[in-house]
């Protein structure tokens, strides 16, 4: 078949022109340099290069997995699962490398290969069996992460590989690794959307599944593979995660599932499918990073920093559906 799919930068059937796009570009540029700005009032520590690397460490776990959802989501799809897949898959790259004593390598191949099987497992169930994914991903949420206690009966393992521990906080050209493999990643994911058929295909997908079966689209190819790779991401993250801290914690990643929901909903992917921008996602992790840094440094408490986090999320929702016309109902398809 040779159905030439939607680009990324418009939302197929609808009069998206450059000028909606280039306003959603500035909103959250003006955004992000408001909170920089605010932030450094009112703290000097803000703005300097060892903070902002800061800020940079700490979203590149959950950058990791927002680049993928991005088009999870475009194309109608959710995984509420990854923040158990992080635990799970730092759990077992942590056993396997400290208590098994097997190379670094194959501890890291091992989370990733965890998190394609879950991923897989979520696919299956929502591409093959046409489960709504968050009926499935939430089950398998609690699944994953009882799994992630069951490893070593809820205790933490600790990490002591200095290939593991690179791969989290050493540097390299003033950043660490784990920054360079976010921005890796997000690199990876924006050519193949943006260049690639398949990427485009998902698209055209999230805009009109019905439409994409009709021409001819491999439609359940396309779901369960995202699932997949998604599941790989959250594997990475893991790997990550356990790399930055020094520890694997089965009760890691709590609520990092909402904060990638946040972050690709500030930048502008539709709940509705068919709609997003990898290069966007990017700037809601930013605004992510900033808000959460900032609240620490200017010493706000931990439950208004839940609050916060919570409100962006809502906010984020909001936005979307005003954005996509709340005249059109939550049980369209």
């Amino acid at each position: 078949m040779t159905q030439e799919a939607v680009p990324p930068q418009d939302h197929p059937g609808a009069t998206h022109g450059k000028q909606r796009l280039l306003s959603q570009d500035t909103g959250l540029i003006l955004v992000l340099v408001a909170l920089a700005v605010g932030f450094s009032i009112y703290s000097p520590y803000f703005l300097t290069t060892a903070n902002l690397s800061n800020v940079l460490l700490s979203v590149s776990v959950i950058g990791c997995m927002a680049a993928v959802s991005t088009l999870l989501i475009v194309s109608r799809g959710l995984d509420l699962s990854l923040g158990s897949m992080v635990a799970l898959c730092g759990m077992l790259t942590a056993l396997t490398v400290e208590q098994w004593h097997w190379p670094w390598p194959v501890g890291v191949a091992v989370g990733l290969v965890t998190g394609a099987l879950c991923g897989a497992l979520n696919g299956v169930l929502i591409a093959g069996l046409r489960i709504n994914p968050i009926i499935v991903t939430v089950g398998s949420l609690a699944v994953f992460r009882g799994l992630a206690y069951l490893i070593k009966d809820g205790q933490s393992l600790l990490v002591e590989s200095s290939a593991l521990l690179a791969l989290g906080s050493a540097r390299f050209l003033g950043l660490t690794v784990s920054v360079w493999i976010f921005a890796v990643i997000f690199a990876v994911v924006w050519f193949f959307s943006a260049h690639f058929k398949t990427g485009r295909s998902i698209y055209a997908l999230g805009a009109s599944p019905k439409a994409a079966w009709i021409s001819g689209l491999p439609v359940l190819q396309l779901r369960f593979g995202l699932f997949v790779a998604s599941g790989v991401s959250a594997g990475l993250a893991g790997v990550l995660l356990i790399g930055q801290s020094g520890t694997a914690i089965p009760g890691s990643g709590m609520g990092y599932e909402l904060m990638v929901i946040t972050a690709v909903l500030l930048g502008g992917t539709s709940l509705h499918g068919g709609e997003g921008s990898v290069l966007r996602t990017l700037l809601g992790v930013l605004i992510i990073g900033v808000l959460n840094n900032g609240m620490v440094l200017t010493s706000v408490p931990s439950f208004y920093q839940i609050i916060a986090n919570g409100a962006l999320l809502l906010a984020a929702v909001v936005i979307d559906q005003l954005r996509n016309g709340a005249h059109r109902g939550p049980i369209e398809s």
